[in-house]
């Protein structure tokens, strides 16, 4: 959603005739915010609307979404997803854990191991998926976009697709209901990306080839809708998504971390400096690979602080993290608002003189409460905030 992409065929016109050996090709407009947003319109060997029956999907059918969780009581918060094995997360959609959620977006993670039979619809969000580890492709009805690790993947609401995975994947997931966008900041006031911004238009990957239905999904022609954190299981005469071409701003796209052009400075940026996404309710962040403050005797490590307006998740996907200790590759760390918060005492001080960091770490930050979903409890630190003390864990 980046730019003008198509694929395919497409008319001439839009709302003009085209044809497919001598069929008629359905005309398919895909749009947002009603018909006054952006949209994109796909053309289909027929229109996707020949449904046989509809019924209200088991877990098994597909990811269950969290129930509303109370806020409980406020703490500095540590969950070790790498505690969860892949023995017990199977495919996509049993391996889906949501840890915390609002009104504006859901953070939770995907540690699959198999590959996912059927294509979902998530009709309340907009999906965004940073792949800490592993590589394969997403097949959607725009076509197949490949990503490897350290991608984001964004995958607008609504739009079916399932992930094929090539080995053991890790994925944070973040959903957005009210929909990802790129920071208003970052774009001229005609649009494009600006020379300064941290990305440019070319650095955004789409599906690079159209998608054909197997002889499996022909055969059993379903398609798992989430609406309203709702599950129901739709069925078709044929596979409904048969798409020859389309065009348009509303796709699928990927966007690799190491891409991002971070910011330095003589003396300590705020996080929003690392800003690479933003939506309604909340923005996404990442700190990659990069020199750190050069200034007269910096502290390059970030400054304790109490952020009163935002809730922070930071998920440690890689590298040596500067301002924590106990740790681990793939943790998520959740600190509330209205508790101050920072680096670890001794890591403070032993950032002065340090020249670059080495870590990766996606951050985000809410503007509304995020209260801690159930599943979250499989990874839960019981003693993380204690950490902060001279001693060890109490």
């Amino acid at each position: 959603m980046i730019h003008y992409a198509k694929l395919g065929r497409i008319a001439k016109r839009a709302h003009q005739i085209l044809r497919d050996n001598d069929h008629l090709v359905a005309e398919h407009v895909f749009t947002r915010e009603g018909f006054a947003d952006l949209y994109s319109i796909l053309y289909q060997k027929r229109a996707p609307t020949h449904e046989t029956a509809v019924r209200r999907a088991q877990f098994t059918d597909g990811y269950e979404p969290a129930p509303h969780a109370g806020a409980g009581v406020p703490e500095r918060m540590h969950f070790r997803s790498n505690a969860i094995a892949f023995s017990a997360c199977r495919g996509f959609f049993e391996s889906r854990k949501i840890l915390l959620q609002n009104q504006d977006c859901t953070v939770g993670i995907v540690h699959a191991s198999e590959q996912q039979q059927t294509f979902f619809v998530n009709g309340d969000a907009d999906e965004m998926f940073f792949v800490a580890d592993g590589k394969g492709s997403v097949e959607t009805m725009f076509g197949v976009l490949d990503y490897v690790a350290h991608d984001y993947v964004v995958i607008p609401r609504g739009v079916p697709y399932r992930f094929r995975f090539s080995g053991n994947q890790r994925l944070l997931s973040v959903e957005a209901f009210r929909g990802f966008g790129i920071p208003k900041e970052f774009l001229n006031h005609r649009g494009q990306l600006k020379l300064d911004a941290p990305y440019n238009e070319r650095d955004f990957r789409i599906p690079d080839r159209l998608f054909v239905a197997d002889a499996e999904l022909q055969a059993k022609p379903e398609i798992i809708v989430c609406r309203n954190r709702t599950l129901s299981v739709h069925t078709y005469t044929e596979w409904p998504y048969d798409v020859i071409g389309w065009d348009g701003f509303v796709y699928p796209f990927a966007l690799n971390v190491h891409d991002y052009k971070p910011k330095t400075s003589t003396y300590h940026l705020p996080p929003t400096s690392h800003c690479v996404f933003e939506a309604r309710g909340f923005v996404v962040m990442n700190f990659v690979p990069r020199l750190v403050d050069y200034g007269f005797e910096a502290i390059p490590c970030p400054y304790p602080h109490s952020s009163i307006d935002c809730d922070e998740v930071l998920y440690y996907a890689d590298g040596d993290f500067t301002s924590r200790k106990g740790i681990e590759q793939y943790s998520l760390s959740f600190h509330p608002a209205g508790i101050p918060h920072g680096p670890h005492p001794e890591r403070y001080e032993q950032s002065i003189g340090v020249n670059r960091t080495n870590e990766l770490a996606i951050m985000v930050d809410t503007f509304a409460p995020l209260a801690v979903a159930p599943q979250a409890q499989s990874c839960f630190d019981p003693n993380y905030h204690l950490s902060w003390n001279t001693r060890e864990h109490l």
